[in-house]
C-alpha cells in the first residue's frame, strides 16, 4: 500500500483499540515494500496537504474522544499532514497513560 492508504489503516487500527501502548512501535504495515510502524507512517504524511477521505477524518474524530483541541485542529484542515499530527498526539498520549498506570 502507499502512504496515504497505510495512514488511513493505521488510523482505522488505532481507533479500534488493536494497537497497543504497551508495544507502541510493534504494529507495522508495509508501505510501498518496507515496514512501518504507526509513528513512521505518521511522519510520511506529516508534509501532506492533501485532503485526508471523510471516513477517515470520522475514525479521528472517534478516536479523539472529544479532545476538543484537537478537533478543532482536525476540523480546520482536514489533511493528512494535520491528521497524522493528531494521530502522534493521540499515540504520545495513549502511551502517557498506560506509563501512568504502571
Amino acid at each position: 500500500m502507499d502512504r496515504r492508504e497505510a495512514f488511513c489503516a493505521a488510523v482505522i487500527k488505532f481507533q479500534l483499540l488493536e494497537w497497543s501502548p504497551a508495544f507502541p512501535d510493534h504494529d507495522a504495515f508495509k508501505v510501498d515494500g518496507e515496514y512501518r510502524t504507526i509513528r513512521q507512517i505518521c511522519e510520511l504524511v506529516r508534509d501532506d496537504t492533501a485532503d485526508l477521505p471523510d471516513e477517515t477524518v470520522g475514525h479521528l474524530m472517534e478516536a479523539m474522544h472529544g479532545d476538543r483541541r484537537l478537533h478543532e485542529l482536525l476540523g480546520r484542515s482536514r489533511t493528512y499532514a494535520t491528521g497524522s499530527q493528531c494521530l502522534f498526539e493521540l499515540l504520545e498520549d495513549r502511551v502517557r497513560t498506560f506509563k501512568a498506570k504502571l
